[in-house]
Order: structure tokens, then C-alpha cells, then sequence
């Protein structure tokens, strides 16, 4: 996501953020964020790019559904893991790889353009969302979507009050500008849903979708329970229904916006 130290981290991480993946709450994220998105998928083949695109969760079930989808990410790791996972899923033919830097798209893929593009769980990253949507868009064709997913600051005084029962914590956050993430052992910035969406309108994009990932299950503070197959089955058709409906994608761990291109 932009220097060879990040890089190293996120691959030298990457056993931890797959064991992540596969907890309730990271099963969640992607049936989640994968049924937000089903709802812009053209009926014909699409060319998507998928952006710090990682070890291919995202990817991956949208090449399933025919679309050819380039996955890009600096962290080779990372990138060979998302190539085992489209082989192991029999659509390595629709999967392609690519290492580089999200602020390079426009260099990288100069003269091309994409019906969709994904940028999930990276803007927390880099130093100006701004600057990495505007080149995004620069190869977004007339019409096409940019879907966004990142952590909701409004998500986490919440989180503190009510699950952990700290109140001190969740009044500093209140005014917090970064959270800790576990699995990589550093902070990152929290962003709002009309912090970036006011970036997609700057960059020229109208707001089509605006969606919350993970209402519920991270105020549960029951994490064992999460397992059981029948309780996550309904949690997970919860989550599945609160999504799009408003309040909820307010106070959600994550927010997911797409923003469609004018064409």
C-alpha cells in the first residue's frame, strides 16, 4: 500500500489476517460486503479492479459469477495467495495479477478503463483518500462504479460503551482520529461515509449505494457464541438485512459507499 516496510508487514501479517478471515465477524465482512456489491453487477461480463486487492477474498466470488477481475496489490505475498485461492475456486482464468502501488492505477492501467472498481479496507491506509480517488476514477468508464468499504469512526465509541463497558474509552474516541488494529499491531485512521463521499462527489461521482458492514455482531460481547452454525446463520441474515436500511449504515463497524461515474 505504497513502501516496501508496509509491504513487509502485511505479508509478514498475513497468517494472522487470514485466521482473522476466517473468525464469525471476518466471514461476515466479505457475505456482506459481496451481497452489497451483487446489486451493481451488470447481467453481461464485467472488467473489475480490484485495488490493495490483498489475498483475492474479494475478488474471487465475483469472478465466480463470470466477471474478469484484476486483482492489484504491492504485497507479492499477498498476491500469490490470492492466485492459489482463484485456482483452488476454478476460476484462475478470470483472475488476474497484478503487484503495484493504488496511487499508480492510473499509470499502471494507463489507456484502460474498468466497469468497476473495488477499494476495500485501504483508504485507512493512505495519507489522502482524496488523492488516490481521484485516480481511481481516471480509469472508471463513463457509467461505472466505485465501491468503497473502510472503518466507521462512528462505529467505535460504541463499540467501547457497549461491549467493553469502558466508558472512558469510549468518550476519548469520541474525538479519535485513529484506531488500533490487532492483526497488524498499528493504528490506522477512522473515516466517516461523508468524509469519502464527499471525495467521490469531488472526483465527479454520484452516490448510488451507501451501506453498513457488521451492524450488530460487534456489539456482542459474547464472542463464542458467534460459532455456533445456527446463531450465525441468523446473525448473518440480520446483517444481510440491515445493511441498506437506514439508521443502521450510520453506526456500522464499516462503511460501504459505491459511487457511479455520470454516462
Amino acid at each position: 500500500m505504497g513502501n516496501a516496510i508496509e509491504n513487509a508487514l502485511f505479508d509478514e501479517r498475513l497468517a494472522q489476517f487470514q485466521q482473522w478471515q476466517k473468525t464469525p465477524w471476518g466471514r461476515l465482512r466479505y457475505s456482506v460486503v459481496e451481497a452489497n456489491v451483487a446489486r451493481h453487477l451488470g447481467d453481461r461480463p464485467m472488467r473489475v479492479l480490484d485495488v490493495a486487492g490483498g489475498n483475492g477474498r474479494d475478488a474471487v466470488p465475483i469472478a465466480a459469477r463470470g466477471h474478469h477481475v484484476t486483482v492489484l496489490d504491492s504485497a507479492p505475498v499477498s498476491l500469490a495467495m490470492a492466485q492459489r485461492l482463484a485456482a483452488d475456486e476454478g476460476v484462475a482464468e478470470r483472475i488476474e495479477i497484478r503487484e503495484g502501488d493504488a496511487h499508480d492505477v492510473p499509470e499502471l492501467f494507463a489507456g484502460q478503463e474498468f466497469d468497476l472498481l473495488l477499494c476495500h479496507n485501504l483508504l485507512q491506509y493512505v495519507a489522502d483518500p482524496a488523492v488516490v480517488i481521484r485516480g481511481l476514477v481516471k480509469v472508471l468508464k463513463p457509467g461505472g462504479s466505485l465501491s468503497v468499504v473502510g472503518p466507521n469512526a462512528y462505529a467505535v465509541p460504541l463499540e467501547a460503551a457497549v461491549r467493553e463497558l469502558d466508558l472512558d474509552a469510549a468518550l476519548r474516541a469520541v474525538t479519535a482520529r485513529t484506531k488500533q488494529v490487532p492483526v497488524y499491531g498499528r493504528d490506522v485512521a477512522v473515516l466517516t461515509a461523508d468524509q469519502i463521499g464527499a471525495d467521490l462527489r469531488d472526483s465527479g461521482l454520484e452516490i448510488v449505494g451507501h451501506y453498513g458492514v457488521i451492524n450488530v455482531c460487534n456489539v456482542i460481547a459474547d464472542n463464542d457464541v458467534k460459532s455456533d452454525p445456527e446463531f450465525f446463520a441468523r446473525l448473518e441474515k440480520l446483517e444481510l438485512a440491515l445493511a441498506d436500511r437506514m439508521p443502521y449504515p450510520l453506526t456500522a463497524r464499516n462503511f460501504h459507499l459505491v459511487g457511479q461515474r455520470p454516462g
